[in-house]
C-alpha cells in the first residue's frame, strides 16, 4: 500500500503545473557621483566618481530591511590624490567605512508591505553580481511572484508585483523608491526611480539617479582657496546590467 501511494503521488508531482521561471543575474553593477569643479576662478571642470565596490543586505527581522551598502573607500576618479581626499578628509572612512542606500518605501508602500521573506530570520549579505536569482512567476491571478536568492525566498506582492510584471512584459518600465542614504554619519530621505530597459538579446539595465548636495549630509564642498572649488551640487546614479539566463 505505502508503494502505490509513492506512485500515485509521484504522478502527481510529474502531473502538476509547473510556475513559470526566470533565471537571472547581474553582470555589472556600479554607483558614481559627478561634481562641478571651478578651477584658478574661471574653468569650470566636470569630475565622475566610479565605485563598483558594492552589496546588498536583506533582513527579514525584526521587519524586512533593503539595503544598497557601498565602500566608502571605492571610488575612483582620473586623479589618485583627490580619490584619497574624497575618502579620507570627506567621507571620512577610517569612521565611517561604509555609505547605505536603505529602502523605505516602494511606490509609495512600505516596504515590509510588498517583500515578504518566507525564512522571518533571513539575513543576506552579498555582492549581487555573486548570486543566480530565481523568479518565479505567479501561476494563477492575483498570487505574489516569489524571488529566490541565495538559498532564500521573498515573495513580492502589491503594486511592486505588476510592476515587475509589466516591465517584463513591456522590456521597460519603472519603479519608484524612497530610500534614506546615509553618507560619513549625515542622512537624508531621497525620492529616485528604477529603470528598467532592455539593452540588448537577453540583457537589461537597471538606471536611477538621486540630485544631492554636499550640505545634504552636514558636509561641506571641497575648497581651496584660489585654486580649487567644488560646487554643493552632486549628481549620483547607480547602474546594473542584468542577464537573463533562461
Amino acid at each position: 500500500m505505502i508503494f502505490l501511494a509513492g506512485i500515485v503521488l509521484h504522478a502527481m508531482l510529474i502531473a502538476a503545473p509547473q510556475r513559470p521561471v526566470i533565471e537571472f543575474r547581474v553582470t555589472n553593477a556600479y554607483v558614481s557621483y559627478t561634481a562641478q569643479e571651478t578651477n584658478m576662478g574661471s574653468s569650470v571642470k566636470t569630475t565622475v566618481g566610479r565605485n563598483d565596490h558594492l552589496f546588498i543586505e536583506l533582513l527579514g527581522s525584526p521587519e524586512m530591511q533593503a539595503k544598497l551598502v557601498i565602500s566608502a573607500t571605492g571610488f575612483k576618479t582620473d586623479k589618485p590624490m583627490r580619490d584619497w581626499s574624497v575618502k579620507t578628509l570627506y567621507l571620512k572612512s577610517g569612521q565611517y567605512p561604509e555609505i547605505t542606500f536603505e529602502i523605505l518605501k516602494i511606490n509609495g508602500e512600505p516596504l515590509s508591505k510588498v517583500l515578504h521573506p518566507l525564512n522571518k530570520d533571513m539575513l543576506l549579505k552579498a555582492d549581487p553580481r555573486n548570486e543566480t536569482v530565481d523568479m518565479l512567476l505567479p501561476d494563477k491571478a492575483n498570487a505574489p511572484l516569489v524571488l529566490r536568492v541565495g538559498g532564500e525566498e521573498l515573495s513580492v506582492e502589491g503594486k511592486l508585483r505588476n510592476d515587475i510584471l509589466n516591465a517584463i512584459n513591456a522590456d521597460k518600465g519603472q519603479i519608484h523608491l524612497t530610500g534614506k542614504l546615509t553618507v560619513a554619519g549625515g542622512s537624508k530621505d531621497f525620492d529616485t526611480a528604477v529603470s528598467f530597459q532592455k539593452i540588448g538579446n537577453n540583457e537589461f539595465a537597471l538606471s536611477t539617479t538621486i540630485d544631492a548636495k554636499f550640505s545634504d549630509f552636514g558636509m561641506s564642498a571641497p575648497n581651496l582657496a584660489w585654486v580649487i572649488e567644488v560646487h554643493n551640487a552632486l549628481v549620483l546614479k547607480g547602474y546594473a546590467v542584468i542577464q537573463v539566463l533562461k
